[in-house]
Protein backbone atom coordinates (compact mmCIF):
# COMPACT_ATOMS: atom_id res chain seq x y z
CA UNK A 1 0.00 0.00 0.00
CA UNK A 2 1.08 3.29 -0.86
CA UNK A 3 1.84 6.06 2.09
CA UNK A 4 -0.97 7.74 2.78
CA UNK A 5 0.20 11.28 2.54
CA UNK A 6 -3.49 12.79 2.71
CA UNK A 7 -5.68 13.71 5.66
CA UNK A 8 -9.72 12.93 5.06
CA UNK A 9 -11.92 13.15 7.42
CA UNK A 10 -15.61 11.81 7.22
CA UNK A 11 -18.27 14.47 8.14
CA UNK A 12 -21.36 13.33 10.06
CA UNK A 13 -24.15 15.59 8.42
CA UNK A 14 -27.55 14.41 9.75
CA UNK A 15 -28.53 13.16 6.82
CA UNK A 16 -29.43 9.47 5.29
CA UNK A 17 -26.70 6.99 5.91
CA UNK A 18 -26.47 6.01 2.88
CA UNK A 19 -24.81 9.37 2.04
CA UNK A 20 -21.31 9.86 3.64
CA UNK A 21 -19.19 13.03 3.28
CA UNK A 22 -15.52 13.07 3.26
CA UNK A 23 -13.21 16.47 3.72
CA UNK A 24 -9.88 16.59 2.42
CA UNK A 25 -8.05 19.79 2.77
CA UNK A 26 -6.13 21.79 -0.25
CA UNK A 27 -3.41 22.90 2.19
CA UNK A 28 -0.62 20.97 0.07
CA UNK A 29 -1.73 23.94 -2.58
CA UNK A 30 -0.40 27.09 -1.67
CA UNK A 31 -3.03 29.66 -3.10
CA UNK A 32 -5.63 27.15 -1.78
CA UNK A 33 -4.66 26.87 2.09
CA UNK A 34 -7.03 27.21 4.12
CA UNK A 35 -10.13 25.77 2.21
CA UNK A 36 -11.42 22.47 1.83
CA UNK A 37 -13.07 19.78 -0.48
CA UNK A 38 -15.42 17.50 -0.16
CA UNK A 39 -16.30 14.27 -1.75
CA UNK A 40 -19.54 12.53 -1.59
CA UNK A 41 -20.18 8.61 -1.31
CA UNK A 42 -23.60 7.43 -2.47
CA UNK A 43 -24.78 3.86 -1.12
CA UNK A 44 -27.21 1.78 -2.84
CA UNK A 45 -28.42 -1.99 -3.19
CA UNK A 46 -26.83 -2.30 -6.03
CA UNK A 47 -23.78 0.51 -6.57
CA UNK A 48 -21.26 2.17 -3.92
CA UNK A 49 -20.82 5.79 -6.52
CA UNK A 50 -18.08 8.16 -5.40
CA UNK A 51 -18.64 11.39 -5.98
CA UNK A 52 -15.24 13.06 -6.95
CA UNK A 53 -11.53 12.37 -6.29
CA UNK A 54 -9.97 14.88 -4.76
CA UNK A 55 -6.19 15.89 -5.82
CA UNK A 56 -4.75 12.27 -6.64
CA UNK A 57 -4.50 8.44 -6.29
CA UNK A 58 -3.34 8.44 -2.82
CA UNK A 59 -6.77 10.39 -1.43
CA UNK A 60 -8.81 7.97 -3.18
CA UNK A 61 -6.66 4.76 -1.49
CA UNK A 62 -7.34 6.14 1.63
CA UNK A 63 -11.22 6.80 0.84
CA UNK A 64 -11.41 2.96 -0.37
CA UNK A 65 -10.09 2.08 2.81
CA UNK A 66 -12.43 3.81 4.82
CA UNK A 67 -15.87 2.39 2.84
CA UNK A 68 -14.04 -0.85 1.57
CA UNK A 69 -16.33 -3.20 4.08
CA UNK A 70 -19.82 -1.71 1.89
CA UNK A 71 -18.08 -2.95 -0.86
CA UNK A 72 -19.27 -6.40 -0.89
CA UNK A 73 -21.62 -7.54 -3.79
CA UNK A 74 -22.04 -3.71 -4.72
CA UNK A 75 -20.61 -2.43 -8.26
CA UNK A 76 -18.39 0.82 -7.50
CA UNK A 77 -18.85 3.50 -9.73
CA UNK A 78 -16.92 6.70 -10.18
CA UNK A 79 -18.25 10.30 -10.85
CA UNK A 80 -16.53 13.58 -12.09
CA UNK A 81 -18.99 16.83 -11.21
CA UNK A 82 -16.35 18.77 -13.30
CA UNK A 83 -12.84 18.45 -14.69
CA UNK A 84 -11.46 21.08 -12.21
CA UNK A 85 -7.87 19.40 -10.37
CA UNK A 86 -9.65 18.90 -6.70
CA UNK A 87 -12.15 17.41 -8.28
CA UNK A 88 -11.31 14.54 -10.69
CA UNK A 89 -7.36 14.38 -9.95
CA UNK A 90 -7.72 10.91 -8.30
CA UNK A 91 -9.61 8.96 -11.44
CA UNK A 92 -5.89 7.58 -12.27
CA UNK A 93 -6.50 5.45 -9.00
CA UNK A 94 -9.53 3.41 -10.62
CA UNK A 95 -7.70 2.16 -13.59
CA UNK A 96 -5.31 -1.70 -13.51
CA UNK A 97 -6.40 -3.66 -10.72
CA UNK A 98 -8.81 -0.85 -9.35
CA UNK A 99 -10.67 0.07 -12.47
CA UNK A 100 -14.21 1.08 -11.95
CA UNK A 101 -16.42 2.89 -14.73
CA UNK A 102 -15.73 6.79 -14.33
CA UNK A 103 -18.28 9.13 -15.44
CA UNK A 104 -18.74 12.83 -16.66
CA UNK A 105 -19.89 15.35 -18.51
CA UNK A 106 -18.77 14.91 -22.48
CA UNK A 107 -17.04 18.06 -21.93
CA UNK A 108 -15.13 16.87 -18.81
CA UNK A 109 -13.77 13.66 -21.04
CA UNK A 110 -12.64 16.36 -24.15
CA UNK A 111 -11.31 18.97 -21.66
CA UNK A 112 -9.08 16.37 -19.65
CA UNK A 113 -7.27 15.30 -22.97
CA UNK A 114 -5.99 18.84 -23.87
CA UNK A 115 -2.97 19.77 -24.10
CA UNK A 116 -3.98 22.66 -21.74
CA UNK A 117 -5.27 20.26 -18.57
CA UNK A 118 -1.27 18.77 -19.22
CA UNK A 119 -0.28 22.32 -18.37
CA UNK A 120 -2.02 22.44 -15.14
CA UNK A 121 -0.69 19.46 -14.10
CA UNK A 122 3.10 20.83 -14.94
CA UNK A 123 2.45 23.90 -12.77
CA UNK A 124 1.78 21.72 -9.72
CA UNK A 125 4.93 19.37 -10.10
CA UNK A 126 6.95 21.82 -6.97
CA UNK A 127 4.18 19.48 -4.90
CA UNK A 128 5.68 16.46 -4.29
CA UNK A 129 1.99 14.77 -3.63
CA UNK A 130 1.31 15.60 -6.70
CA UNK A 131 4.56 15.07 -9.23
CA UNK A 132 3.05 11.58 -10.56
CA UNK A 133 -0.59 12.79 -11.49
CA UNK A 134 -2.00 10.79 -14.71
CA UNK A 135 -4.92 12.71 -16.09
CA UNK A 136 -7.56 10.01 -16.79
CA UNK A 137 -10.76 11.42 -17.99
CA UNK A 138 -14.25 9.52 -17.92
CA UNK A 139 -15.20 6.26 -19.18
CA UNK A 140 -18.82 6.53 -19.60
CA UNK A 141 -19.99 10.37 -20.79
CA UNK A 142 -22.95 11.93 -21.16
CA UNK A 143 -24.47 15.65 -22.52
CA UNK A 144 -27.55 16.23 -20.80
CA UNK A 145 -28.67 13.86 -18.12
CA UNK A 146 -27.80 10.04 -17.13
CA UNK A 147 -29.95 8.39 -14.68
CA UNK A 148 -28.52 5.06 -12.52
CA UNK A 149 -31.32 2.96 -10.89
CA UNK A 150 -29.44 1.82 -7.26
CA UNK A 151 -32.53 -0.48 -6.38
CA UNK A 152 -33.47 1.56 -3.53
CA UNK A 153 -32.72 4.88 -5.04
CA UNK A 154 -33.07 6.58 -8.06
CA UNK A 155 -29.35 9.25 -9.07
CA UNK A 156 -30.28 11.63 -11.63
CA UNK A 157 -27.18 12.89 -13.04
CA UNK A 158 -27.17 16.13 -15.02
CA UNK A 159 -25.74 18.99 -17.01
CA UNK A 160 -25.47 22.28 -14.66
CA UNK A 161 -23.24 24.42 -16.51
CA UNK A 162 -21.79 28.05 -14.71
CA UNK A 163 -18.74 27.14 -12.42
CA UNK A 164 -18.01 25.50 -15.33
CA UNK A 165 -18.78 24.31 -18.82
CA UNK A 166 -18.71 20.56 -18.12
CA UNK A 167 -20.16 20.79 -14.47
CA UNK A 168 -22.97 18.28 -13.41
CA UNK A 169 -24.88 17.91 -10.30
CA UNK A 170 -26.75 15.22 -9.07
CA UNK A 171 -30.46 14.83 -8.19
CA UNK A 172 -31.79 11.99 -5.32
CA UNK A 173 -35.50 11.90 -5.40
CA UNK A 174 -36.25 9.73 -2.49
CA UNK A 175 -34.07 11.67 -0.06
CA UNK A 176 -35.01 14.96 -1.87
CA UNK A 177 -31.39 15.59 -1.79
CA UNK A 178 -29.19 17.72 -4.21
CA UNK A 179 -25.62 17.60 -5.02
CA UNK A 180 -24.70 20.65 -6.39
CA UNK A 181 -20.74 20.38 -6.12
CA UNK A 182 -19.69 23.78 -7.06
CA UNK A 183 -22.63 25.60 -8.70
CA UNK A 184 -23.49 26.91 -5.46
CA UNK A 185 -20.96 28.35 -2.29
CA UNK A 186 -20.86 30.48 0.25
CA UNK A 187 -20.00 32.78 0.53
CA UNK A 188 -19.31 33.32 -3.42
CA UNK A 189 -19.65 30.61 -6.29
CA UNK A 190 -17.27 31.80 -9.12
CA UNK A 191 -18.50 31.49 -12.88
CA UNK A 192 -15.71 30.74 -15.00
CA UNK A 193 -16.47 32.57 -18.16
CA UNK A 194 -18.73 35.19 -19.48
CA UNK A 195 -20.47 32.85 -21.79
CA UNK A 196 -21.74 30.64 -18.59
CA UNK A 197 -23.11 33.50 -16.66
CA UNK A 198 -26.67 32.96 -18.77
CA UNK A 199 -25.82 28.98 -17.88
CA UNK A 200 -25.27 29.64 -14.15
CA UNK A 201 -28.92 31.24 -13.72
CA UNK A 202 -30.54 28.23 -15.28
CA UNK A 203 -28.63 26.24 -13.33
CA UNK A 204 -29.81 28.15 -10.01
CA UNK A 205 -33.24 28.20 -11.47
CA UNK A 206 -33.40 23.93 -11.98
CA UNK A 207 -32.44 24.03 -8.61
CA UNK A 208 -34.88 25.99 -6.93
CA UNK A 209 -37.49 23.92 -9.48
CA UNK A 210 -36.39 20.68 -7.54
CA UNK A 211 -37.33 21.85 -4.14
CA UNK A 212 -34.44 19.60 -2.51
CA UNK A 213 -34.99 19.63 1.15
CA UNK A 214 -31.19 18.78 1.75
CA UNK A 215 -27.82 20.46 -0.59
CA UNK A 216 -24.56 19.03 -0.73
CA UNK A 217 -22.14 21.61 -1.68
CA UNK A 218 -17.98 20.43 -2.29
CA UNK A 219 -16.87 23.71 -0.65
CA UNK A 220 -18.97 24.63 1.68
CA UNK A 221 -20.49 22.65 4.77
CA UNK A 222 -24.23 22.06 5.64
CA UNK A 223 -27.43 20.78 3.78
CA UNK A 224 -29.47 23.54 4.23
CA UNK A 225 -31.35 24.35 1.19
CA UNK A 226 -31.27 27.91 1.16
CA UNK A 227 -27.72 28.43 -0.04
CA UNK A 228 -29.35 28.32 -3.50
CA UNK A 229 -31.33 31.37 -2.89
CA UNK A 230 -28.62 32.81 -1.35
CA UNK A 231 -26.60 32.26 -4.36
CA UNK A 232 -28.98 33.13 -6.84
CA UNK A 233 -29.63 36.40 -5.02
CA UNK A 234 -25.60 37.57 -4.89
CA UNK A 235 -25.53 36.87 -8.39
CA UNK A 236 -28.94 38.79 -9.49
CA UNK A 237 -27.95 41.80 -7.32
CA UNK A 238 -25.03 42.00 -9.52
CA UNK A 239 -26.96 41.76 -12.74
CA UNK A 240 -29.06 44.21 -11.26
CA UNK A 241 -26.43 46.92 -10.65
CA UNK A 242 -25.18 45.80 -14.30
CA UNK A 243 -27.78 46.99 -15.66
CA UNK A 244 -28.66 50.20 -14.15
CA UNK A 245 -24.84 51.06 -14.90
CA UNK A 246 -25.52 50.26 -18.65
CA UNK A 247 -28.23 52.42 -19.19
CA UNK A 248 -27.53 55.42 -21.96
CA UNK A 249 -23.62 54.24 -20.93
CA UNK A 250 -21.07 52.76 -23.20
CA UNK A 251 -18.26 51.39 -20.70
CA UNK A 252 -14.49 51.79 -21.32
CA UNK A 253 -12.24 48.75 -21.45
CA UNK A 254 -10.80 50.13 -17.87
CA UNK A 255 -14.63 50.67 -17.01
CA UNK A 256 -15.51 46.97 -17.59
CA UNK A 257 -11.74 46.10 -16.03
CA UNK A 258 -13.00 47.66 -12.63
CA UNK A 259 -16.22 46.23 -12.94
CA UNK A 260 -16.78 45.98 -9.58
CA UNK A 261 -16.21 49.50 -8.91
CA UNK A 262 -17.81 51.18 -11.75
CA UNK A 263 -21.43 49.17 -10.59
CA UNK A 264 -20.26 50.83 -7.30
CA UNK A 265 -20.01 47.07 -5.51
CA UNK A 266 -16.90 46.18 -3.95
CA UNK A 267 -16.21 42.76 -1.91
CA UNK A 268 -16.09 45.03 1.23
CA UNK A 269 -19.84 45.80 0.35
CA UNK A 270 -20.61 42.05 0.93
CA UNK A 271 -19.84 42.23 4.32
CA UNK A 272 -18.14 38.99 4.22
CA UNK A 273 -16.09 37.37 7.25
CA UNK A 274 -13.46 34.84 6.76
CA UNK A 275 -10.84 33.93 9.00
CA UNK A 276 -7.73 32.56 6.86
CA UNK A 277 -6.16 35.45 5.14
CA UNK A 278 -5.69 32.80 2.23
CA UNK A 279 -9.13 31.97 1.88
CA UNK A 280 -9.97 35.84 2.36
CA UNK A 281 -7.96 36.10 -0.55
CA UNK A 282 -9.15 33.66 -2.65
CA UNK A 283 -12.90 35.49 -2.24
CA UNK A 284 -11.53 38.76 -2.57
CA UNK A 285 -10.52 37.61 -6.26
CA UNK A 286 -13.74 35.58 -7.02
CA UNK A 287 -15.97 38.64 -6.60
CA UNK A 288 -14.80 41.09 -9.50
CA UNK A 289 -14.16 38.36 -11.43
CA UNK A 290 -17.57 37.47 -11.31
CA UNK A 291 -18.47 41.03 -11.27
CA UNK A 292 -16.81 41.71 -14.54
CA UNK A 293 -18.23 38.38 -16.46
CA UNK A 294 -21.63 39.64 -15.39
CA UNK A 295 -21.24 43.03 -16.56
CA UNK A 296 -19.43 41.93 -19.77
CA UNK A 297 -22.79 39.34 -20.10
CA UNK A 298 -25.09 42.61 -19.94
CA UNK A 299 -23.51 44.50 -21.86
CA UNK A 300 -23.44 41.71 -25.07
CA UNK A 301 -27.00 41.32 -24.24
CA UNK A 302 -27.65 44.93 -24.57
CA UNK A 303 -25.69 45.50 -27.69
CA UNK A 304 -27.15 42.31 -29.61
Amino acid sequence: MAERNTVLVRVETGLDQRIRVFRRDLNLIEDFAGQTVDTFVVFTDRYVVICDTLLCAADMEVLLHEIASALAGRQLLVVNSHSDFDHCWGNSYFTGEHAAPIIGHDLSRTKLLTPEAQEIVAEFQHVPQLRDIVLTPPTITFAQSLTIDGGDLTLEFFHAPGHQDDHIALWISELRLLLAFDAVEKPLPSIAQVDLVPAMFQTLAHFVALQPEHVLCSHTPGTDPTIIAETAAYLREIERRCRIFLRDHQPSDEELENAAASIDYPFSALNITVADPSTLAYYQEVHPDNVRRILQSVRNTVVD
